[in-house]
C-alpha cells in the first residue's frame, strides 16, 4: 500500500514536471536562437592580414568610420578581422591602423564596436573626457605620424561624466576641480557657458550647459589638434583629415560636429 502511495506521489511529480518543461521549453529555445543570432560571425578570412585591404583616403578612412557607425546603429555588425586566419597574423607585420581615434574612456563608448572594426583597424588613445592632454597627444602623434592612420577622430559623447563634472566644478575665479580630468575641459564650459547665456537661458545651470560643453569640447579639442604639428602639417600634404563628432548613447549615432 505504501509503494502505491509514492507511486502515484511520483506520477503526479512527474505529470507537473512534465508540464513545467512544456510550457518552458518555447522560451529556453527562443533564448537559443536570440543568442546564436546575436553570435560573433566574422565568416570566411581569405585575405591574409599583410594582403588586408585599407582605405586609401583620408577621405575613405572617414567613409570606413561613418559606415562601420550606421552598421552598429542597424544592428547589421559585420565583426571585421576578427576570424581565427587574420588574428594569428597580426603578430607577424607592423601594425597599420587606418585611423586614430581620441576617446573618453566611458565604458559605454568602445570605439572599434560603435565604428564596427576590428583588430589593428584603429588605434586608440583614452582618457575621462577625450581631452589632448600631453600623453593622449604623444600617443596621437604616433599613431598618424609614424603609424600611418588616414584620419584622426576626437570622439565625445552624451551623458559624459567626466564634462559634467567639470561643469560642476567650474568657477570663473576659483575653480576647485576633484579629478585631474576636469581643467582640461574647462575652455570648453566657459565657452558653453557664454552660449548659453546668448540664448537666454541660466549658464549656471549644469543640466542646460553640460550638453553644449560636451560638443563644445570636441569642437575645441579638434580645432587646437588641426593647428598643431605634424598633424597641421599632414593636414597639409592631405595626408590626414582631423575630425569630431559626438557619440549618442541612446541613439547609438555618430554625429559630426566639426
Amino acid at each position: 500500500m505504501e509503494h502505491s502511495i509514492v507511486s502515484r506521489r511520483s506520477l503526479l511529480k512527474l505529470g507537473a514536471l512534465t508540464c513545467l518543461t512544456a510550457a518552458v521549453l518555447p522560451y529556453v529555445h527562443a533564448d537559443q536562437v536570440r543568442a546564436a543570432d546575436n553570435a560573433c560571425d566574422p565568416g570566411p578570412c581569405p585575405i591574409p592580414y599583410f594582403e588586408k585591404l585599407r582605405p586609401a583616403t583620408p577621405k575613405e578612412a572617414l567613409t570606413a568610420l561613418e559606415q562601420g557607425n550606421q552598421r552598429w546603429y542597424d544592428f547589421d555588425p559585420q565583426h571585421p578581422d576578427q576570424c581565427e586566419a587574420y588574428l594569428k597574423n597580426c603578430s607577424a607585420v607592423p601594425q597599420k591602423p587606418f585611423a586614430a581615434i581620441l576617446s573618453c574612456a566611458d565604458s559605454r563608448v568602445p570605439p572599434e564596436l560603435l565604428f564596427d572594426l576590428g583588430v589593428a583597424d584603429l588605434f586608440v588613445a583614452r582618457v575621462a573626457g577625450n581631452s589632448a592632454v600631453p600623453i593622449t597627444e604623444d600617443s596621437l602623434v604616433y599613431g598618424t605620424e609614424h603609424l600611418g592612420a588616414l584620419v584622426l577622430f576626437v570622439l565625445g559623447h552624451s551623458d559624459c561624466g567626466a564634462v559634467t563634472a567639470a561643469v560642476k566644478s567650474f568657477n570663473p575665479y576659483f575653480p576647485q576641480p576633484t579629478y585631474a580630468f576636469e581643467p582640461p575641459i574647462y575652455p570648453a564650459v566657459r565657452a558653453a557657458r557664454k552660449i548659453v547665456e546668448e540664448e537666454g537661458k541660466d549658464p549656471r545651470d549644469p543640466s542646460v550647459v553640460t550638453p553644449v560643453a560636451i560638443d563644445q569640447h570636441v569642437i575645441l579639442t579638434t580645432q587646437a589638434l588641426n593647428s598643431r604639428e605634424p598633424f597641421k602639417d599632414l593636414v597639409k600634404d592631405d595626408k590626414l583629415l582631423v575630425k569630431g563628432g559626438r557619440y549618442d548613447l541612446r541613439k547609438l549615432t555618430v554625429t559630426i560636429l566639426i
